[in-house]
């Protein structure tokens, strides 16, 4: 048994559904790019000035903006966002805000309608990243509202960005993306866990090439064909269905044992991981992988602008996610709860709240 990681692909499994991502995106004005940073780089394009971010964000999030535009606005240990704080470093000179939902879950709409009204106020648009809460019930705010799709779904690459500001298309100068490599990882993978094909140390390597290649990747792209069929043939009522049922399942199991997630999501909200403080969380985290649970860590510190972002570095040391998506059923989140309740080591969960 292997649990989390990157997601494997079975072509035999790949039929049509209506109940794709594109039914719910229907309507809405939108584009499709090779990643949620690749989204992020085509609306940059046309910011100019100051950007205010979350202290808690991904490092590749970071990299689509010049480091001396970087201006940090709080986020509290529950996730949510520090209004006064972001209200305090919001002037003329900031050109855009980036919003992230974390986790599945999302912020207040009353917070979010706060922070738009300032931002008309002061001619800035806002950026929402939903890659977190893809398929949660959120009412948007962000002038453009992005998301990496390939966190959610057996894709090789694919990212999302909504246009909700009246406006010419975002022309993608660049060729399609064909990650061809990537897809034969997943398929690797597939074969590996369910043909036993001697092959784990392919996959992981071709995974850590495909990883190192969109880090370095600075090209704005489209997504790739493949990846618009495998969307196509993915059932997200479905998806949504078993992600909640596992989160609430396997908070159930931990709750037994002293373990409480690291946020509250909402009922409505479809969560990406179950988030945990662990005081030892890097030696936790090898005693998983020792057990074949692969956990990512949402995100590492970065190191820019240390000093005005005392909750991301926190979250950065302490927070791991475990996985609980559709690829799982409750023979798999067991099998993670009975390992998690055998550690014995310092499993002092850190409750910041």
């Amino acid at each position: 048994m292997e649990l989390g990681s990157e997601f494997d692909l079975d072509v035999n499994k790949l039929n049509y559904t209506d109940l794709n991502l594109f039914k719910k995106l229907d309507g809405m004005n939108y584009e499709l790019y090779s990643s949620g940073r690749a989204a992020i780089r085509a609306v940059n394009k046309n910011v100019k000035g100051k950007v205010l971010l979350p202290e808690y964000i991904c490092g590749s999030v970071i990299d689509c903006f010049e480091k001396e535009d970087l201006i940090f606005y709080r986020i509290k240990a529950d996730f949510q966002i520090d209004y006064d704080d972001l209200k305090t470093k919001l002037n003329e000179d900031v050109k855009c805000i980036v919003i992230v939902h974390y986790f599945g879950a999302y912020h207040s709409i009353d917070q979010l309608m706060k922070i738009k009204q300032n931002a008309i106020e002061n001619q800035t648009i806002i950026i929402e990243d939903i890659t977190q809460s893809l398929f949660s019930n959120i009412e948007f705010i962000g002038d453009y509202v992005v998301s990496s799709i390939r966190k959610w779904l057996p894709i090789p690459n694919g990212g999302l960005l909504i246009r909700r500001l009246e406006e010419k298309s975002f022309y993608c100068t660049y060729d399609e993306s064909t990650d061809n490599e990537r897809v034969s990882g997943m398929i690797l993978k597939n074969l590996f866990l369910n043909k036993h094909l001697d092959c784990n140390n392919e996959y992981r390597e071709i995974f850590t090439r495909c990883e190192e290649r969109i880090d370095n990747d600075k090209k704005i792209r489209r997504i790739s064909d493949f990846s618009k069929f495998i969307i196509s043939c993915q059932n997200i009522d479905d998806i949504i269905k078993i992600r909640k049922r596992n989160y609430y399942y396997l908070k159930e199991q931990l709750q037994k044992i002293g373990i409480i997630p690291a946020c509250d999501i909402q009922k409505d909200a479809c969560p990406l991981t179950l988030p945990i403080r662990v005081a030892d969380r890097d030696e936790f985290r090898a005693y998983l992988m020792e057990h074949r649970i692969y956990c990512a860590v949402h995100w590492p510190f970065d190191g820019v602008n240390e000093m005005d972002r005392p909750m991301g570095k926190e979250n950065a040391e302490n927070l791991i996610s475990l996985p609980i998506d559709q690829r799982y059923g409750y023979e798999e989140l067991e099998y993670m709860a009975s390992v998690i309740s055998a550690y014995r080591g310092n499993m002092y969960v850190k409750n910041s709240r």
